[in-house]
Formats: C-alpha cells, sequence, structure tokens
C-alpha cells in the first residue's frame, strides 16, 4: 500500500526537531555542550529487536523477538506492539521482558495495521477480510478490533465493506477511534468511529494526504500529501474543521512528526531548517547547526518520547557515501550534539522510555 501511517509498521523514525521557549525564532547555541547536558539515558531507541541508550550505540539488551520486527511504540514509550504470525503480540521495552499474544487472528483473516489508544491500556487492530481481486486491491472487509493490554475479550467495534482501513488512534478519554480509508492515491476517506459502532466518514476530496499520523493523545491528525510543503492538521473529530498550514516559499518538506505532549507539529525543510507548526497557526523557526551536503530521501525525523529533545539524522547525498550527520537537540536550551552511531547509514529506530 502506498499510503503510510503512524499507527503501525516500519520503525524508521529518528528524533528530530528543536525549539526554544517563546514565540519567535530561536538559535541553536555555538558552544559545543558535553552530551550529557543534551542526551538523557532514561530515554533510547528501539530499531527491530535491539534497545539502545541515547548517549551510546551499544547495544544495551536485545528484546527476544525477531530482530526484524516491525511495530508501534505505544505513548508511554514502554511498550512495542507487533504483529507476527496472524497474532497480535505486545512486549514491554524492558531486559528480560517477555512478548505476550493479545489477540490470534483466524486462517481467513488478515491484519497489517495497528495503534495504541491514548493511554496505552489498549491497541486497535485493522483485521482485514479476503482480498479482492488484483485490479481492485481491497479487501472484503477491515473490521476494528479492539483489545485491552490487560487481557480480555477483543472486541469488534465495526466492519467496514470493501474498504482497506487503516487506524490511526484511540481516544479512551472521547471513547472516539479515528481511521483513514487508504486508496492507490492516498486517503479516499477520513473515518471517526464511535466505541459503539457509529461511523462518521468525511471524504479527503482533493487534498491528495499520502502520510496520516495522530498524535500521541489522539486528539489531533495531520496529513502530508500534494503540494508538498502543505500539511493539514484536524481536531480528531472534525476533518472539516482542520487548517491547513503553508511553508512560506515552494521549500519541499523533507519528513513531518508530532511532538510528543502537544499539538506541535514538526516539520524539516530541505537545507536542515525545522519548524514547529501547531494547530493553530502558529509557527516558530529552528535554527539547526550546518550539515554537509545531504540528501532528503535519508533524512529522518522524531521527538523524544517525552517530547523535549529531538534527533536529526541525515545521509551524504555524495554518491556511494555513508556518511552519516546525526545531532540531538534539547529543545529548551537550544543545545545541541552530535549523537553516537554505528554502521552505516542514518538512526533508524523509534524513541523510547528506559527503566523507571
Amino acid at each position: 500500500m502506498t499510503t503510510r501511517t503512524s499507527g503501525v509498521v516500519r520503525l524508521l523514525m529518528a528524533l528530530v526537531v528543536a525549539t526554544a521557549c517563546g514565540s519567535g525564532p530561536s538559535t541553536v547555541a555555538t558552544t559545543n555542550p558535553t552530551p550529557a547536558t543534551v542526551l538523557d539515558d532514561h530515554f533510547g531507541f528501539i530499531a527491530g529487536n535491539t534497545v539502545r541508550v541515547e548517549s551510546s550505540a551499544k547495544p544495551l539488551f536485545v528484546l527476544p523477538i525477531p530482530s526484524d520486527t516491525a511495530g508501534v511504540v505505544s505513548p508511554d514509550g514502554r511498550r512495542l506492539a507487533y504483529l507476527a504470525d496472524n497474532q497480535l503480540h505486545v512486549i514491554n521495552i524492558a531486559s528480560g521482558a517477555q512478548p505476550r499474544t493479545l489477540l490470534s487472528l483466524s486462517a481467513l483473516e488478515g491484519a497489517m495495521h495497528l495503534a495504541w489508544s491514548s493511554d496505552s491500556t489498549g491497541l486497535v487492530v485493522g483485521v482485514t477480510g479476503t482480498v479482492a481481486p488484483v485490479n481492485e486491491g481491497r479487501p472484503s472487509y477491515t473490521k476494528l478490533r479492539v483489545v485491552d493490554t490487560a487481557g480480555g475479550t477483543p472486541r469488534d467495534v465495526i466492519s467496514i465493506a470493501n474498504a482497506s482501513v487503516v487506524p490511526l488512534a484511540w481516544d479512551r478519554q472521547a471513547h472516539l477511534i479515528s481511521a483513514y480509508e487508504a486508496t492507490e492515491s492516498g486517503a479516499g476517506a477520513y473515518d471517526v468511529i464511535s466505541e459503539s459502532g457509529t461511523l462518521k466518514r468525511t471524504s479527503a476530496g482533493a487534498a491528495n494526504l499520502y502520510i496520516l499520523s495522530a498524535s500521541q493523545d489522539g486528539k489531533h491528525v495531520f496529513g502530508h500529501g500534494d503540494p508538498n510543503n502543505v500539511v493539514r492538521v484536524w481536531p480528531m473529530d472534525s476533518y472539516e474543521g482542520g487548517v491547513e498550514l503553508r511553508g512560506t516559499s515552494d521549500e519541499h518538506v523533507a519528513t513531518v512528526a508530532w511532538r510528543p505532549g502537544t499539538a506541535e507539529v514538526g516539520v524539516l525543510f530541505h537545507g536542515d531548517r525545522l519548524e514547529l507548526w501547531d494547530a493553530n497557526g502558529a509557527k516558530r523557526t529552528i535554527a539547526l547547526p550546518a550539515a554537509k551536503s545531504s540528501s532528503d530521501r535519508y533524512a529522518t525525523l522524531a521527538f523524544r518520547a517525552d517530547g523535549k529533545a529531538v534527533v536529526i539524522s541525515r545521509q551524504s547525498g555524495v554518491e556511494g557515501s555513508t556518511e552519516t550527520y546525526t545531532v540531538a537537540v534539547d529543545l529548551a536550551s537550544g543545545r545541541s550534539v552530535l549523537i553516537p552511531m554505528s554502521g552505516n547509514g542514518p538512526l533508524a529506530g523509534t524513541s523510547v522510555r528506559i527503566g523507571s
């Protein structure tokens, strides 16, 4: 499927987005701070089954799951949910943890997409029926199935016929689930489903949204697509109540990500300029340390799980080069430091909490 979502798959993000207090532009400090003033080893990264702290490229521990596992980290940064062998599993991100199976699908069903509840206590899975003919490309139905991580019987909230439905978030406070219906050209419709099964479907129209992502609290969603320098942000329960946030020029956006704990979207432009856009239209520009020539194709952006820091990773655009530039930025002070790397390519992984 051509549409991507934060609700699932491909753990390929790396912390990015820097900001400072106040509404005006900020400038990253020109001094060379010690890593301890920027990095925090209560947090780290998970990539596949390997977990490392921020200050070291060496693995801290390896989880007893397949090394190619692609899953979704909970909003609190403490657990990983993933699909394997037609089952939904969850594992604490801690040394010695063991995975638990929360849901087993029948042989006639499948699943590719899942999303956490806003309080990290439950999951919603897009369970699909038999796949339609290739020329149609849609399953016979998608059921949104919810399950609590503490256990209990999984429950189908709704079944939507002839649609590939991708869950984005489950707002436990509002008792609502957000999702979109994926097509070959992007998001065909945006759906809001109550826990009782009521569906509100809104056509995405001519918005050409290819990437959709919900904020960690589930209350806002952004869509990014064509034109490249526009990001649409809307309240979870009202697509029509959204606003289009646009760059001040025709610069192309390299990547976009939510800042945890806020309604701010981090937007990384080609040329290593970072901006924070909030749902009300306010913007802040973040000055970043100069980087060597790079390619947007290899840029990664993600925030620390607590929203207080960010890491930007870019690979050199020089043909045949594997040189990587990866910088961590403390969002309160603007201090930055190069983050330790090992191997080739940009930092791949999602921010997690480590320990208590």
